[in-house]
């Protein structure tokens, strides 16, 4: 698949020459086994990364610096406890929200992360569930038991792998951010998405099953668009 490297050049023109030619070294040689095998898939995979990480290839996390408004709005678990948002929202006294017990108060019980609360003392969870298994990767994986999912498929489908997205380091790196999202794209069976075609019914579908609430399906379809000639 020659065309891996243009399509990240345009999707991606903030990236230098080094980190083109790393990701497009990992989705050539490591990426094959998990679906990302035609240049139709890979055109669908890098639109959807695009409208996930920005216009530069590097790891994203999810941004969890809420004031206490935002979290009352947002969050059921402080919508309930709206003391809780006070505590580690951001406000006119305290700039900084605190982003670890945000998430793991936000996160707790929630897709395998255990509780805020752990032992009952009212210390937060000592294993930083919510915090470690935030919103991560090229796609955004959040909640630890879609975390240990992701994992399974990477050490199926890669021969002697050393990427460990589950340690809390690996997926805020760029070839871990890389993996972690072609580790969901087969799990969830999204190549079959993907090989609908190229229009707008299609493009629509992968977004679907990426992100379903999502707000961004024009512009998916857009970063499509603009590589769709490689193809």
């Amino acid at each position: 698949m020659t065309n891996i490297k243009d399509m990240l050049v345009i999707l991606f023109p903030k990236s230098d020459t080094v980190d083109i030619e790393y990701v497009a070294n990992i989705i050539e040689f490591k990426c094959q086994n998990f679906g990302l095998n035609t240049p139709l898939r890979v055109a669908h995979f890098l639109a959807q990364v695009r409208e996930e990480v920005g216009a530069e290839l590097k790891p994203i996390s999810e941004n969890l610096n809420y004031s206490e408004e935002a979290l009352i709005n947002i969050f059921k678990a402080f919508r309930n406890n709206p003391e809780l948002a006070d505590k580690f929202g951001w406000d006119e006294d305290t700039p900084i929200a605190d982003q670890v017990k945000i998430a793991n108060y936000a996160y707790a019980n929630r897709n395998g992360n255990g509780a805020a609360d752990s032992n009952g003392d009212g210390d937060i969870n000592e294993d930083d569930d919510g915090w470690k298994y935030r919103g991560a990767g090229a796609l955004q994986i959040t909640g630890k038991g879609n975390y240990i999912e992701v994992q399974k498929r990477i050490d199926k489908y890669i021969v002697g792998n050393s990427v460990n997205i589950l340690n809390g380091k690996d997926i805020h790196t760029l070839k871990g951010s890389i993996l972690a999202a072609a580790g969901f794209w087969i799990w969830k069976d999204i190549y079959n998405d993907a090989d609908l075609g190229t229009d707008s019914y299609a493009i629509d579908h992968v977004t679907a099953r990426i992100n379903k609430h999502t707000d961004s399906y024009s512009h998916r379809r857009e970063h499509f668009e603009k590589i769709k000639h490689l193809i």
